[in-house]
């Protein structure tokens, strides 16, 4: 007996709501794309996107945290083996840069979300995210200075904000395709940031 299609959906519909939305806003930003463009990426009705998703919204919202988890994931499920706190912070921006890479509708979600935060709600939103990634690197930076690696007189909370906002400045670049970095790929992290984490070591 042939399952029908609405059936078969249904049995991960949420998710594949989710991937479908994802497509759609990386190709259209979030004011271009419809709830109809993706109920019909997604091969169901508009009606059935709105038993998930009471908005379009509160969709979008579910794709960033979706993206998002998948970033953080890659960066620190599996931290990096590393010897001092230069070498993780490389790795793990060389690691970033390799996943925004191989996931350029990711990455758009990741662009779609600052640039878009018109509102004050979005705004919000964003800054909770961004501070949660700099409370993690703060610790590892912390690490850093315990582990006499970095210039025990840094402040661990300004330096974060700082490599968080190297990592959005990377994504941006990639998005929109600078020339200098599409050549160097990964390598563009190291790049920039060796001469910032060699300038921050303890000062003899």
């Amino acid at each position: 007996m042939t399952v029908p299609a609405e059936r078969r959906f249904r049995k991960n519909s949420r998710q594949e709501i989710i991937q479908a939305a994802l497509r759609c806003f990386a190709a259209r930003n979030y004011d271009g794309a419809s709830m109809s463009d993706i109920a019909q990426e997604a091969g169901i009705t508009k009606r059935a996107i709105y038993r998930y998703f009471p908005s379009k919204r509160d969709l979008f919202y579910a794709v960033r945290d979706s993206v998002y988890r998948s970033i953080v994931e890659n960066l620190w499920a599996d931290l990096p083996k590393a010897r001092d706190f230069p070498e993780l912070a490389d790795r793990l921006m060389r690691a970033h840069l390799r996943f925004s890479m191989e996931n350029p509708d990711m990455l758009r979600i990741v662009v779609n979300t600052i640039s878009e935060a018109a509102t004050r709600e979005f705004q919000e939103n964003i800054e909770e995210l961004l501070a949660d990634r700099a409370e993690e690197i703060g610790a590892l930076v912390q690490a850093g200075i315990n582990e006499g690696t970095l210039d025990p007189q840094l402040d661990p909370e300004f330096l974060s904000w700082i490599i968080v906002l190297i990592f959005f400045f990377l994504t941006y670049m990639l998005a929109f395709e600078e020339d200098w970095l599409l050549p160097r790929g990964e390598e563009a992290a190291s790049i920039i940031l060796r001469p910032i984490l060699e300038s921050l070591a303890p000062r003899r």
